[in-house]
């Protein structure tokens, strides 16, 4: 149950996270343009740019914002970004509107959008929410919109998304025109493949370059690539998932082994059973479909309970909020990550059952029906532990603890 629990909860993270296609319309055509880019910079980058349907951007960081007059304050986090991003990610606010491009302009009205989970929490999903005010920052906004649940962007647990990404707070007035604190994205031309629009970014560096000598945006000697929105959403936490799969799956072999080696000691005391049902005309085959079916059954309900530890196990990682993890929201039990446990149940099953069924399969009749109970061997009790089934399954599980310590 442990095994099958720690392998389907981060097989459940990894497929959320690493394998599924992001929640946008054609997600493979959104694209990171740049990272670092200065206000100047991204404004060429809209009168220059061929290769992109549309293109905006969005603040480098979260910003805290802490919303008052609606019950007790509270801190939430916040991204600016331009007021097409959702034009150019394909998706539809679950409730109200979209920014409009005059609200993107300095001096134009305060406006937000707010999560599904932010409107469910704070407001307990208020139909009327839309064209409410809000205090966030000590400054009035209209509330336009609240966002599909679970939809993340640019940044994890984003509660707020506001306009004028070049109006980040954390850099001040003055040094913002000059200072990389915009990403740039976009969405590709449809037929247009990535590496054109590289070798496009590629000319606008070099022009930028010459054109603004020791901008702090400026890098000619680390050239970057268009790369997909996805990519660089999970590039910081792909190898760490990758290598905490491989470790719960080298935990579930070595509870293969070690159940293994408890099901070969009972098969064991069950050799004279099997003596008997081969002397008077079972197979070997039919020995083991017995054998492997009740290690099968062990393993189904060794499923079951790992299904429930996995479930509570993915309620609390989408709770645990000091774990920067992309697209956290979308981490839940589905069809895929009960196929998965389903499937693991019987492989684990077969595994762990294979051994001791080849083990007891083969009883040494003479021997056993004499009354010895168990099969007798030439070798001693050393060289059985060394080279029979049970020394396997011992240095096989010394091995694996080996490799995870």
């Amino acid at each position: 149950g442990l095994g099958i629990g720690a392998n389907t909860t981060v097989f459940s993270v990894v497929h959320a996270v690493l394998l599924k296609q992001l929640a946008y319309h054609e997600p493979d055509r959104v694209v990171l343009v740049t990272e670092g880019a200065t206000p100047v910079r991204f404004d060429e980058m809209l009168k220059a740019n061929r290769s992109y349907t549309e293109i905006g951007a969005f603040a480098v960081g979260p910003e805290d914002m802490t919303l008052s007059s609606i019950a007790e304050p509270q801190v939430l986090t916040a991204a600016r970004v331009s007021a097409n991003f959702l034009h150019i990610l394909g998706v539809s606010p679950l409730l109200g509107r979209s920014f409009r491009p005059e609200e993107d302009q300095p001096g134009a009205p305060e406006v937000a959008m707010i999560s599904a989970e932010l409107w469910q929490r704070r407001f307990r999903r208020d139909p009327s929410i839309v064209g409410k005010t809000a205090t966030l920052a000590g400054m009035p906004r209209a509330l336009i919109g609240v966002l599909p649940e679970g939809f993340q962007f640019p940044f994890s647990r984003t509660d707020v998304w506001v306009t004028r990404p070049s109006e980040w707070s954390v850099i001040s007035a003055k040094s913002k025109p000059d200072s990389p604190i915009l990403s740039v994205f976009g969405r590709l031309k449809p037929g247009l493949e990535i590496q054109q629009a590289t070798a496009e970014l590629a000319i606008l560096n070099r022009q930028y370059t010459a054109a603004h000598h020791g901008a702090l945006d400026a890098k000619p000697d680390s050239p970057e690539a268009v790369q997909p929105f996805k990519d660089q959403m999970v590039a910081n936490v792909r190898s760490e998932l990758w290598m905490l799969f491989g470790a719960v799956g080298f935990v579930l072999l070595t509870v293969c082994l070690n159940t293994a080696s408890l099901l070969l000691a009972r098969a064991t005391s069950r050799s004279r059973e099997f003596a008997v049902r081969a002397a008077i005309g079972a197979g070997r085959a039919r020995i083991i479909r017995q054998l492997l079916a009740e290690s099968v059954l062990l393993a189904s309900v060794g499923g079951a309970l790992g299904i429930g530890l996995a479930a509570w196990s993915l309620s609390a990682i989408r709770r645990i909020t000091f774990i920067d993890l992309p697209r956290a929201g979308e981490i839940h039990m589905d069809s895929t990550v009960l196929g998965f446990a389903v499937a693991l149940s019987v492989i684990t099953g077969v595994l762990f059952g294979l051994v001791p069924s080849l083990a007891a399969s083969r009883p040494d009749l003479a021997a056993v029906l004499r009354g010895s109970g168990e099969a007798t061997s030439a070798a001693g009790p050393t060289a059985r532990l060394c080279f029979g089934p049970r020394g396997f399954l011992v240095v096989g599980q010394v091995a694996l603890s080996i490799v995870l310590l």
